[in-house]
């Protein structure tokens, strides 16, 4: 049996490596570098739907369908001690509920609709040096996720139909959670970010702007390459090191076996883990990091003894551009050995369109993508996944999201061609 790598060994290795250079352009020109310095502090490692890119994307107004403040006038004491508890004691936190509807047009199974709610409370607390570079943070992030009048969630709908992707994540019905706890901690005057503790290993890697199930894509495989593994919340260590103002090196390892709602300490006596490194070069300002990167993603997963699964390893990749402060197109897609993940190949392309765009974010948001996978089970057809939606603010603070996806040859259901699913979300944030 191979021997099993500690936890820290992948990004202390290379974080090490990469502290012990002469920063390259870093030292060549100081006044570039500190402003650089200062951007990449203001940027979240990770993609959609994690607690730092909520509370940053969020935080920016961007009008809305309809002039009205209602939740705004109704909130404004919240709203105002919000403000006092970010101004005097560093805590930036954040209520919001967000729902999905998804309904299929197969016949003849069980179920052909699902619904599912997801009432979040987040929040950053700074502790440490708040004004300073070398900020320490706890991020947290409690959560109850529940069906609302159905038989099963949408992420449950994917075995209805076939598919070997789920046509929704994020919204299961495992009950309330913390699926956030971690330490956050920047060094190296703001050059070195390192997090430790219960967090998410999906959203640091191979995500773009619209990865996000809340306000992004909700199909997984449109969402980033499903060639790498998929696990759940849990323990984990990790850290970014700005080797140049445009080139970021990431790394990370987590619990292979973890589950987001249940006791992390449980399942982290396997020793086994998922361990990654991702190099992230930013052609333009670390200020537009969001959207104009390329990354590439290293990984190697454990064998999973009691789930049966063989280790993997493989490699991933992403390009994303903003064009006219509208235009996003991006590709991605993975290559991988064993069966830790569900593609042993996959490939795809999108693009999102923003409306009414402002100070990075837009008021309306169009998404298309599609994308193809070939299962890491070799017995299993190829499958084709698309997905449009169409994001909009009702008023302030409340957003609807309309989507259609398109399934072509799902893998667990030979005798099905094809599959339309509609979905419909909506989310409020205060």
């Amino acid at each position: 049996m191979p021997e099993k790598r500690p936890l820290w060994t992948l990004p202390a290795g290379v974080l090490l490596v990469c502290a012990s250079t002469n920063g390259l352009a870093m030292e060549a020109d100081s006044e570039k570098s500190t402003e650089a310095v200062k951007q990449y502090n203001a940027v979240p490692l990770e993609g959609g739907d994690s607690v730092t890119d909520d509370l940053a994307q969020d935080a920016i107004p961007v009008g809305s369908w309809l002039r009205s403040d209602i939740l705004q006038d109704a909130l404004s004491p919240w709203f105002e001690a919000k403000k006092s508890l970010k101004k005097n004691y560093g805590l930036n936190v954040q209520l919001s509920y967000q729902a999905l509807y998804q309904q299929v047009d197969v016949e003849d199974i069980d179920t052909d609709d699902a619904a599912a709610g997801r009432a979040e409370f987040q929040g950053v607390w700074t502790l440490f040096d708040r004004n300073g570079p070398n900020k320490g943070s706890l991020s947290f992030r409690f959560e109850d996720r529940h069906t609302l009048d159905s038989e099963i969630p949408p992420t449950s709908l994917f075995r209805e139909i076939g598919s070997i992707v789920p046509t929704a994540t994020g919204f299961s019905d495992f009950g309330g959670a913390w699926t956030e706890l971690a330490w956050r901690q920047t060094a190296m005057g703001g050059r070195l970010k390192l997090i430790g503790g219960k967090i998410s290993a999906i959203s640091w890697y191979n995500a773009h702007a619209l990865s996000g199930a809340k306000k992004g894509f909700v199909n997984p495989s449109l969402q980033s390459s499903l060639s790498k593994p998929l696990p759940g919340r849990g323990l984990g260590a990790g850290g970014a090191f700005m080797v140049s103002p445009g080139f970021v090196v990431v790394a990370g390892a987590h619990d292979a076996n973890a589950k987001s709602a249940e006791n992390p300490f449980d399942s982290i006596e396997e020793e086994e883990y998922y361990s990654s490194v991702e190099f992230r070069w930013l052609p333009n300002s670390i200020e537009n990091a969001r959207w104009d990167k390329v990354q590439v993603q290293l990984w190697h997963q454990d064998a999973k003894e009691k789930a049966g699964v063989q280790s993997g390893k493989g490699m991933t990749f992403l390009v994303s551009k903003l064009l006219d402060d509208r235009w996003m197109p991006y590709v991605l897609g993975g290559i991988s050995d064993g069966d830790a993940s569900t593609f042993e190949q996959d490939f795809v392309a999108g693009l999102g369109v923003g409306f009414n765009s402002k100070a990075g974010a837009a008021r309306d948001v169009l998404g298309v993508a599609v994308g193809w996978g070939n299962p890491s089970n070799e017995l299993l057809r190829e499958q084709y996944s698309s997905e449009v939606f169409y994001r909009f603010p009702l008023i302030r603070n409340f957003t609807i999201t309309p989507s259609l996806q398109y399934i072509v040859n799902p893998a667990l259901n030979p005798d099905e061609d094809d599959v339309v699913v509609a979905g419909i979300r909506m989310r409020a944030n205060i």
